[in-house]
């Protein structure tokens, strides 16, 4: 993302131009309110000509004054309710749109990118950051073009009707949108930073949740306590800020809208009065009509500074998550239906030259043994590889993926294994006892359908057990092994590695492991440093 470009501009060239969102429906949502407060024009303008007639002329308002009063307000009045509805429509699209693009992103890249941030800021995201963006375009973006064009049109009538009030209307007026653009720079340096400060104090909260067993074994409740009061005045603080700024620019605003339309009403009254005979003569036919229109010039722009906070959420929505809101290519979502039954000659680069690599080979049935100090690209290496990451090459079939720390849903065991898939008792049962979890699944007080939750407490190789477990259920040819045993114990890691050997007999095995593992079972070997890529093992394709 690069910071100069605007948010109108990034958004019509990421979100508009690939079909999430129309800027027919913005622009039909301007035209009708804008026809919306046109009417009101018209309604006003009719309704002080029958106060004329029966204030000053002592007489009945004509038949057509009424119905021409009643149709333009029974016209604005479904204007606004055509607008609305247009508007949740537009709304609900732009959101369905964006929550299934970024899902698409999550599906896409997986791991690889949920590994980037905390829980909770995945979770904003998705339910505050995405929001901000839909409420931008069809609340802010919407009021900014109508408090551009009801003014316009209200003061171009107001300048024929009585160029002097015209006139000093258009020297107050740019007073509020001036005053509104000072205030909101500010008002959005402000609201970034309370959005940071959310962020940090809901990742810290998520951390601490998800280590209160560590947390209460070393009985550091009252430190982490005080750590999170801090934060959380912290972040008390800059709300006050936020909210404070929001009221002074709404006090101001009012404040010169209210002077401007007294000064108008204290022009008309003099002028009825004889007092003032500046201009054309005014009747109370026109004098109403003034003062009825004239608030409607600030009331858009009143309205726009109500919305202005939306543009801030949104810069910090473009800033947060605007680089996964991007369509994918079609071939990144497209899932191989093949098995590798060919050999494969390939040079990785991914984007960004974030990892490049010389030519390397991989045959059907390869153990390939991925080696390299830490840091050096070895996960990237399984995640470009895997389809998660852009680059010029994934492998052309259904790749399994096991990595240091198994994902455990708070389901049941049967949902845990299942996953999106039915498969029979006998099935999950036989890949249990496959993984030797067949004596822990007799224990367990409702077999297959036990919650996996703190009781019954599951091991960290029990876990890793499950996973493998899941790699068995997906049939997948090519399996990428990311230090499935780095955190477990000696004795285990023995005991895992040699069973994960066993079961991937006639399958392609990809191994990163910084523990020593036997040599006869490789028969590749790709070195990773310094995000570069070569096979320092294995013949070629001939």
């Amino acid at each position: 993302m690069k910071e100069s470009q605007s948010l109108p501009r990034w958004f019509n060239a990421t979100v508009t131009k690939q079909g999430v969102a129309s800027r027919s429906t913005l622009f039909l949502l301007v035209a009708i309110k804008t026809t919306r407060l046109l009417c009101l024009i018209a309604g006003y303008w009719l309704f002080a000509a029958m106060m004329h007639d029966w204030v000053v002329l002592a007489q009945q308002p004509d038949m057509s004054d009424w119905l021409g009063l009643a149709a333009s307000l029974l016209l604005a009045w479904l204007l606004q309710g055509d607008a609305y509805h247009r508007t949740l429509q537009a709304k609900s699209d732009l959101l369905s749109g964006l929550e299934k693009r970024f899902a698409e992103r999550l599906v896409a890249e997986q791991t690889s990118l949920v590994s980037t941030q905390s829980a909770y800021f995945w979770q904003s995201v998705w339910t505050r950051h995405i929001s901000a963006l839909v409420h931008w375009r069809y609340d802010y973006q919407v009021q900014q073009y109508v408090a551009v064009l009801t003014p316009f049109f209200a003061l171009l009538f107001i300048m024929v009707v009585n160029p002097v009030v015209g006139g000093s209307l258009l020297i107050t007026l740019p007073l509020i949108p001036l005053f509104m653009i000072l205030v909101g720079k500010g008002a959005a340096a402000l609201q970034r930073k309370h959005f940071v400060a959310l962020t940090r104090l809901g990742s810290l909260f998520v951390d601490r949740l998800t280590a209160l067993g560590l947390l209460a074994s070393f009985r550091t409740h009252q430190i982490e306590q005080k750590l999170l009061k801090q934060a959380s005045d912290d972040l008390n603080e800059r709300t006050v800020k936020v909210v404070g700024v929001a009221f002074l620019s709404n006090t101001v605003l009012d404040f010169f809208a209210t002077i401007a339309v007294a000064l108008i009403a204290v022009f008309i009254g003099f002028s009825l009065l004889g007092e003032f005979s500046l201009g054309p003569a005014l009747t109370l036919h026109s004098g109403l009509w003034l003062l009825l229109t004239a608030p409607l010039l600030f009331s858009e722009l009143k309205a726009l500074g109500q919305f202005y906070h939306q543009k801030a959420e949104a810069e910090a929505a473009r800033d947060a998550a605007g680089d996964w809101l991007a369509p994918l290519n079609t071939g990144q979502l497209d899932e191989p239906a093949n098995e590798l039954t060919e050999p494969q000659q390939f040079s990785l680069q991914l984007a960004d030259n974030l990892l490049t690599s010389q030519l390397l080979t991989l045959r059907p049935g390869d153990w390939v043994a991925v080696t390299g100090p830490s840091g050096s690209g070895k996960t990237l290496l399984l995640e470009a590889l895997a389809g998660q990451r852009t680059g010029n090459y994934r492998l052309p079939c259904r790749v399994a993926m096991l990595s240091q720390h198994p994902v455990l849903l708070p389901a049941t065991l049967r949902e845990n294994l299942n996953y999106q898939r039915t498969f029979t008792t006998a099935r999950l049962e036989q890949v249990l006892s496959d993984v030797e979890l067949k004596t822990w699944l007799d224990s367990l007080p409702g077999g297959l359908d036990t919650p996996l939750a703190e009781v019954p407490a599951i091991s960290g190789g029990q876990a890793q057990r499950l996973a493998l477990a899941r790699l068995l259920l997906s049939d997948a040819s090519v399996w990428l092994l990311d230090e499935p045993t780095a955190h477990l114990p000696e004795a285990q890691n023995h005991s895992l590695s040699q069973l994960i050997h066993t079961l991937g007999q006639g399958r392609t095995i990809l191994w990163v492991s910084h523990k020593t593992l036997p040599d006869d079972w490789f028969n590749r070997t790709w070195q990773v440093e310094n995000r570069r890529v070569q096979q320092t093992h294995g013949e070629a394709v001939s």
